[in-house]
């Protein structure tokens, strides 16, 4: 039988792997791919839907590589808490949360909290529509968006993937050796 302890690090792992290959994805695949997009107001709402489902995934990732390694390394006797383990736990946090709120610091932390808790659970904390609201149509004009700042929005947004990308890549390779040396 596997040890609980051994299983969560390996998973951990995993969900650290699988959120660099998202990253990694996300800056040299999705992203290039929306600005091939005929017109800048589609453009600008694919970029919108690509970034709250990959904030969304990304973090759901971290949390679960956190809650993992964070109890392998508590429920661990002393002689097996090794610090490889609170190396992938710093990194994955500021490969998650730390740039995403660097990047999105012009929104301010409260504005930025609500965004996260937003995206990541699908609650609306915001007031609730009123019935007049919900019954005008919006039409998105292609007037309305302007392409070099829809062009500046997928540049930022690239960026920050490709730092992720190769943030959480470190925290993998060292959570690899970890792993590799981890002896019974």
């Amino acid at each position: 039988m596997a040890c609980p302890i051994t299983v969560s690090k390996f998973v951990g792992t995993v969900s650290l792997g699988l959120l660099t290959g998202l990253s990694y994805s996300t800056s040299s695949i999705t992203i290039p791919a929306l600005k091939l997009l005929p017109t800048s107001s589609t453009a600008s709402r694919c970029l919108n839907e690509v970034k709250r489902l990959n904030r969304k995934h990304t973090l759901n990732f971290s949390a679960l590589t956190n809650t993992c390694i964070f109890f392998a390394y508590s429920v661990s006797p002393p002689h097996r808490q090794h610090p490889y383990m609170l190396w992938m736990y710093v990194l994955n946090t500021v490969s998650s949360y730390g740039l995403d709120y660097y990047f999105n610091r012009h929104l301010g932390l409260k504005n930025w909290v609500i965004e996260v808790v937003c995206d990541t659970t699908g609650l609306s904390l915001g007031k609730s529509p009123s019935k007049k609201e919900e019954d005008l149509v919006l039409v998105d004009s292609e007037e309305d968006v302007n392409g070099e700042s829809v062009q500046r929005e997928m540049d930022r947004e690239r960026r920050m993937h490709l730092v992720r990308a190769w943030i959480s890549g470190i925290a993998f390779s060292v959570g690899i050796v970890g792993l590799w040396g981890d002896k019974k």
